[in-house]
């Protein structure tokens, strides 16, 4: 039980850092009790914009996340969305990826569910093969089924439980009663406020997150914010950099969703892409070889 905890609390702390930090500022203004910050809070709290500029580190000889990244080109990219007060919704970019997308791929996030944007992700695939590859258009189709699939069947085509593909359960993250908790991180840009997340676990494996605000521009919209979160189980440092702007935001969840008897249509064309992708490297070495 105490491993499926921790499983479930290092699941899409990235994705959860946006709402952290609109949470983090609330928290100031109560503590300095100005009421222009006050007001500032109140709208950014009922809806925003973002986009921050992440970048993935290492912290150890190649962990297993940090090598993925690596692999897919994908250690740095851009996240940006919108956050109204009941639901999150994030487009994921990472233009030195393997392929590279704008976006590369989309999820929602409610109170009560997770929803990926699968169908984008396989058009994006799709179109990088066949654009250096067209005859692999006959072994690819195009994407006719729901383009968003649940965490639920998410869980189920990666073999996984439901706690390692679910973003909304934000309970376990709390936020101090009293006064932030002020620090100088390395790393840190001049002229920002830094305060550190209290997350309530205070084992060697807990993630450190650390929340930076640019002190002249705290009433400027949009507002330059700078994190850093440091995650031990994957040894892994990652840094976004952005800013978050007050808008009114209605998010709705999307309407394309993958029908459960569809998930084995779903496996078949992964299968489908790892046989493809193969043959293109297959056709690349002898090609290599050749010249």
């Amino acid at each position: 039980m105490a491993s499926s905890r921790k499983k479930k609390r290092g699941v899409g702390r990235v994705v959860l850092i946006l709402i952290l930090c609109l949470a983090l500022i609330a928290v100031i203004a109560v503590t300095v009790g100005y009421s222009l910050v006050a007001r500032r809070v109140k709208a950014l709290q009922a809806g925003a914009a973002f986009t921050f500029d992440y970048e993935a580190t290492s912290t150890a000889d190649s962990p297993a996340l940090y090598t993925i990244l690596q692999k897919t080109g994908s250690t740095k990219g851009t996240v940006s969305g919108l956050y109204a007060p009941d639901a999150l919704q994030l487009n994921i970019t990472a233009p030195g990826a393997v392929i590279p997308a704008d976006p590369l791929t989309r999820v929602y996030v409610s109170g009560s569910e997770t929803l990926y944007d699968v169908g984008q992700l396989y058009k994006n695939i799709r179109s990088s093969i066949t654009g250096s590859y067209p005859l692999a258009s006959f072994l690819m189709p195009d994407w006719t089924l729901g383009n968003y699939v649940s965490q639920a069947q998410l869980a189920s085509l990666l073999g996984v439980g439901t706690e390692a593909t679910s973003l909304q359960d934000m309970t376990e993250f709390e936020l101090p009663q009293k006064k932030p908790q002020r620090v100088q991180p390395e790393g840190a840009l001049d002229g920002y406020l830094y305060y550190q997340l209290d997350t309530g676990d205070t084992s060697a494996s807990a993630p450190v997150l650390v929340i930076g605000f640019e002190k002249s521009k705290f009433f400027e919209d949009p507002l330059p914010v700078h994190i850093l979160l440091t995650i031990p189980e994957h040894q892994v440092r990652i840094q976004l950099t952005g800013t978050v702007s007050a808008q009114t935001v209605v998010l709705t969840a999307p309407t394309s969703r993958m029908k459960d008897e569809d998930i084995q249509t779903l496996v078949q064309i992964r299968d489908t892409i790892q046989s493809v992708l193969q043959f293109v490297q297959s056709t690349a070495d002898s090609m290599q070889k050749a010249g």
